[in-house]
């Protein structure tokens, strides 16, 4: 559910067509923003569920499209229908580079909140077995 919204949100800010959760491996697949969630609390109360999701996303693309200033510049074009529940830190962590090729990342805080209304089920049936000792 959260991970649902969070890839949804992430790719119109960041006007990326793919994202993935998975370690972005040596490939490093560009076109791509991968997401770390590195810890999620949960809480419950009247029927709402709330989730502090902190993570981190890495980008690999050409020096020439992930310029210096690009994640920033696309956080203040976003909608920000869609930024109102992030927090974004660390920007423009450069941890690699080859040739024309730059990795570009950053952290964020993320609020999620959603109706959380389990189905109710009946209870039709109770087997139970004794054992005598």
């Amino acid at each position: 559910m959260v991970e649902k919204e969070l890839s949804e949100k992430l790719q119109r800010i960041f006007k990326i067509k793919k994202t993935s959760f998975d370690d972005p491996g040596a490939a490093a697949e560009q076109e791509c923003l991968f997401i770390n969630i590195e810890t999620s609390v949960p809480s419950v109360r009247d029927q709402i569920m709330k989730q502090k999701v902190m993570g981190t996303c890495t980008l690999f693309g050409t020096n020439q499209k992930l310029t210096v200033g690009y994640i920033p510049k696309c956080i203040q074009e976003a909608n920000p229908g869609d930024t109102k529940d992030f927090f974004f830190h660390d920007m423009e962590t450069n941890t690699r580079r080859f040739k024309d090729k730059v990795q570009r990342g950053f952290s964020f805080v993320y609020f999620f909140s959603a109706q959380y209304d389990p189905e109710k089920g009946t209870l039709d049936e109770i087997d139970f077995t004794t054992q005598e000792t």
